[in-house]
């Protein structure tokens, strides 16, 4: 045996309250959202619980504007200017690097590899006296490793990350 439950049927004022709001937000809202009253109670329009429930939860999420494009301009303007804020703090806390900052790291890292490559051979010549033959398995060594690290970095960006490094390489 199944009991159905009656609808929820209340007045404006009684939402308001409930949720907290004023009546001109709430039929502001309610409007927006297309919703009907449900009947009327002693002369006055009372409203669906899920019709209501369903457009404030719309309100408060922001319903399908997921796309900030999608917003009216005043809450476009005011969502873009969240994120810059946002963005900015980031920087500050230094949770977030401008991507200048890191190529310019990826660089110095990059010219102290590329230095201790071409001078290791000269080093392991005069200082340890590595024969002819020996130095050549080393450069040979050391270009696999420079191709492999070349590699690397051109398959991580084919992984979605900025091309412009591969141009540049």
């Amino acid at each position: 045996m199944t009991i159905a439950a009656a609808p929820v049927h209340l007045s404006l004022g009684t939402w308001a309250t409930a949720l907290e709001v004023s009546r001109d937000v709430l039929r502001r809202v309610l409007t927006e959202a297309g919703v009907q009253p449900a009947g009327k109670k002693s002369g006055h329009p009372v409203y669906a619980a899920k019709a209501v429930v369903d457009a404030w939860v719309k309100h408060l999420t922001g319903g399908e504007a997921a796309d900030p494009d999608a917003l009216r301009p005043f809450e476009r303007k005011a969502h873009y200017q969240a994120e810059h804020e946002k963005l900015r703090l980031q920087v500050e806390r230094g949770e977030l690097v401008p991507s200048i900052e890191v190529e310019q790291g990826h660089g110095r890292i990059f010219a102290i590899a590329t230095q201790a490559f071409d001078t290791l051979p000269d080093v392991l010549e005069r200082d340890v006296g590595l024969s002819p033959l020996q130095l050549v398995r080393v450069e040979k060594h050391l270009d696999e490793t420079r191709e492999a690290l070349y590699q690397a970095l051109i398959e991580g960006e084919d992984d979605g990350a900025d091309s412009a490094a591969a141009d540049r390489a």
